[in-house]
Parts: structure tokens; sequence; C-alpha cells
């Protein structure tokens, strides 16, 4: 038998409507490895508890459920992260989601064909779906490599997609502030893209469920991609972005200087008056994955949303 384990991760809040759906996916992986699921609720006030707590009752060796207060979503995803050890592989899960069954041993292979003693962090692209499951699109696809360039100002690694080494799990466990932090996927893409590697898989492995309020985006084309900068501005997106990367200069000043990234994204945080942000612009290596969300994220900065 093989001995490996997986550790699924999986924050819940009031997700009653679609969380058996995701149970059942997450039990009928087909993997040579043994599947583990700790579920930490942030304060549901609806049946999710109840639910999780069936799916248990019925795999006592498997699910682990912790009822907890309101944390929110980075909160909850940094306990259940410093929680986590004695793992071989550990993965996020969102609680609405469809997992295809090859999923995670399609991760755990592609973390294991790495072949270098370091923090791994693997994150694919995804089916977008409705509720009725039935794909419209797929989430981002890598078309450059992902530096941490690309990465600081971009979230290409979705957090329902991640899966990691031990060695990664083991650097989240730092003391973190999460109200600093916009979203923790984009924090672990970047702790392990500064420490070890990203193995990024354009291959879908998910049915990521959308919403009224997230339906634009990756999988509707360049119009798409622009409404949907234009709302994430809106909503002051880019501003929490900038946010959290000055925190991550802060936490990882020493290792960005000794990387040579420090004094770029410290010349990126500094720019503060419209002349100074075109400056910057005009030399930059911040980039993304194509040439027009690119020039969306530089009319950004320049116009003191990002």
């Amino acid at each position: 038998m093989n001995s490996k384990r997986i550790l699924v991760m999986m924050s819940t809040y009031n997700g009653e409507k679609h969380l058996s759906e995701q149970i059942e996916s997450i039990l009928n992986q087909k993997t040579a490895y043994e599947i583990h699921i700790r579920i930490r609720d942030d304060g549901s006030k609806d049946r999710t508890v109840e639910i999780a707590e069936k799916y248990a009752r019925s795999y006592p060796d498997q699910i682990e459920i912790i009822r907890g207060e309101n944390l929110g979503y980075n909160g909850s995803f940094f306990y259940l992260i410093r929680s986590a050890e004695g793992f071989d592989y550990y993965s996020i899960s969102d609680q609405d989601d469809v997992w295809l069954e090859d999923k995670l041993q399609v991760a755990c292979d592609a973390i294991d064909n790495v072949n270098e003693d370091i923090p791994i962090l693997y994150a694919s692209t995804s089916y977008l779906v409705r509720n009725d499951l039935i794909p419209y699109g797929m989430t981002r696809k890598k078309v450059r490599d992902l530096s941490l360039y690309n990465t600081i100002v971009q979230n290409i690694c979705p957090g329902h997609s991640q899966v990691m080494n031990s060695k990664l799990i083991y650097l989240l466990k730092d003391n973190i502030d999460c109200n600093r932090i916009y979203v923790y996927d984009s924090w672990i893409q970047n702790v392990a893209n500064l420490f070890g590697k990203i193995v990024f898989d354009n291959n879908p492995h998910t049915y990521y469920r959308q919403y009224e309020g997230n339906q634009l985006g990756s999988g509707s084309g360049k119009l798409g991609q622009l409404l949907s900068s234009l709302k994430r501005n809106k909503s002051n997106d880019g501003i929490k972005y900038r946010i959290q990367i000055e925190y991550f200069i802060e936490k990882y000043k020493a290792e960005l200087i000794d990387y040579g990234y420090y004094s770029e994204l410290k010349s990126f945080v500094d720019a503060k008056t419209v002349v100074e942000r075109i400056k910057y612009i005009v030399r930059t290596k911040l980039i993304r994955q194509n040439a027009f969300e690119s020039l969306v994220f530089y009319c950004a900065v320049i116009l003191g949303r990002f």
C-alpha cells in the first residue's frame, strides 16, 4: 500500500447548497494516495456544519470538522494551513466546486516530477461553470513564465486549484497579518515563487462554479477581461493588491534583496504621483500574462488604481 497522504483543507461559510457535491467529488478521487479532508467552518448560519458533520460520521477516518468563529476567508484558510502537518501533500478546496476525478493524482505527480527538494506549488486552469456544471469557458492559461514580476501583480494560481508540498506548507505557517493580505491564494503563489517553484498545468481539473457577481473574466475574451478589470478597479481591487505587495516587501525584504527583486518592487510602491508612476511604467519589469492584460494594468497604475 502506498503510504503517501493528502490533506484537503476546506473553509466553509453558508455553503449548504453545494457542499455535498464537492465533498463527494473529493472522496471519489482516483488516486493511489490516502485522502483526508479537514473542514473548518467559519461561523455558518445555515446547515453547512450539519451536512459536514454527517459526512464526518460516515467517514470518521477521513473527514475532520473544526467549528470556529468568523475569521473571513483569509483568516480561515491560514488557520487551516497553520494546523496542517504530517502529510505529504496539501490541497486547498472551495466549498462549492466539483473536482474531476484525476485532479489530486495529476497534481501530486506534477509535484513529484520536479525532483527538487524545494517548496513547490501546483496550480492549474479550471472549467468555468454555472449551476448546470456545463463548461462555458476556462480560467486563465499560462502563456508566459511565472516570474515573481508577474505573480506579484496577477493572481494566476487560484486557490481552488492549489496543491503544495510539505516544504511550502511549512513556510506558510509563518506569523502573517491576514488584515494586510488581500487574497490568500495570491500570497501563497508569491511565497512559492520567491522561495521555490510553481508548476502550472494548462489542463483543467475542476469545475469552478461561477455566480452572477463573478462570471466575467478569464473565460470571456478581451471584452470580458476589460469589463472585469473595470469592475475590480471600481471596488478598489488594485489598491488592495498594492497594500498586500507593500506587506510582502516588508515581510520578505531580506529575501527579495538576495534574489534581486527588492529594488523593482520598492520603486513600484514608492511611485506616488502621476509623473512618478508614468516614469516607473516606462521601465517596469512588472508584467501580466498577455499584452492586453499588461496594458490594462499599466493604465490602472498611472491612474492610481493599482
